[in-house]
């Protein structure tokens, strides 16, 4: 391992701390300002920083009427997550928010590459899908039916499938990062910017708002969206797509922890579970690889 790929493992550690710590930090954004109106500001700031980054990583602007058919539906479906995410906030803990979106995500766009994309299924596959099915009992504390219908496990079901779809075009386009992100946050911008003239007290709660809110601000919107996603793409670049990848794993960790220090919230042992089955599953559909446990050869014959 050289230089640059231990600088750039340290970088993604990185990132993935600034996607995690994005979960308390939102739940703080919503206990001052409007969903709507914390969406609209996220997308414009984002947009308003992606877009100068294209000029200057020459980044060509134009699109196929192709790509630029799915990048419209990917800003609407990500305009979609980012309503379910905000609101969904208002329910219930940041931590475990983060965690079934982060962990579920991944699932169902695994489910939805296997049953519309003509992929065959593994025994690995098979298994890793029922381990997910398992994590979501509990990571949505399902006790009984009803419980699966109360609006947090709703609203981040419905994110967490969002987010599938929104990931599942942007590897249908084949563009690049920043100019799918660029376009897709400009979309969004639009979807929400009706609330600029129809909302009440957007004036009010901007002059309320506390220094915390406009630091999370800073994080949710610049950093998180910004710089991590610049420095993932760039880390699985030079790490390749299995160990880059497989920093991703860290995000629901890191977002319970994060959750605890800033929120004070202790997840229950439900959730840890959970968690857990959800990572494992996550590997089984998504990052193994055969050379994962070329080692064990050496001491134990197959």
């Amino acid at each position: 391992m050289d230089r640059t790929q231990r600088m750039y493992i340290l970088a993604m550690f990185f990132a993935m701390s600034l996607w995690a710590i994005a979960w308390p930090c939102s739940k703080i954004l919503v206990q001052q300002a409007h969903p709507y109106l914390i969406a609209l500001m996220r997308f414009a700031l984002v947009s308003a920083c992606i877009l100068p980054l294209m000029l200057l990583f020459r980044v060509s602007f134009s699109l196929s009427k192709t790509q630029c058919f799915f990048v419209c539906i990917a800003g609407v479906l990500n305009a979609l997550y980012s309503l379910l995410f905000f609101q969904g906030l208002m329910f219930g803990d940041a931590g475990r928010a983060g965690v079934i979106s982060t962990t579920l995500s991944p699932i169902f766009g695994s489910l939805l590459s296997m049953f519309f994309g003509g992929m065959s299924i593994s025994m690995r596959e098979k298994f890793g899908l029922l381990l997910g099915f398992v994590s979501g009992i509990f990571l949505l504390h399902i006790q009984e039916f009803s419980s699966l219908l109360n609006p947090f496990n709703l609203f981040f079901i419905g994110a967490a499938f969002s987010w599938a779809l929104v990931t599942l075009l942007s590897k249908k386009v084949h563009i690049h990062p920043l100019k799918f992100n660029g376009y897709v946050s400009c979309i969004s911008t639009l979807f929400f910017l009706p609330y600029l003239f129809l909302g009440e007290g957007i004036e009010e709660s901007l002059r309320a708002a506390d220094s915390a809110f406009w630091v999370c601000f800073f994080i949710v919107s610049v950093l998180s969206v910004v710089v991590a996603t610049s420095i993932f793409y760039k880390g699985v670049e030079v790490l390749g797509v299995h160990k880059g990848g497989s920093f991703l794993l860290l995000v629901p960790v890191f977002a319970l922890i994060f959750s605890f220090f800033l929120l004070d919230e202790i997840p229950d042992i439900r959730t840890l579970i959970g968690c857990a089955l959800a990572l494992g599953a996550i590997y089984l559909l998504s990052l193994y690889n055969h050379s994962h446990i070329s080692w064990l050869k050496k001491y134990v014959r197959f």
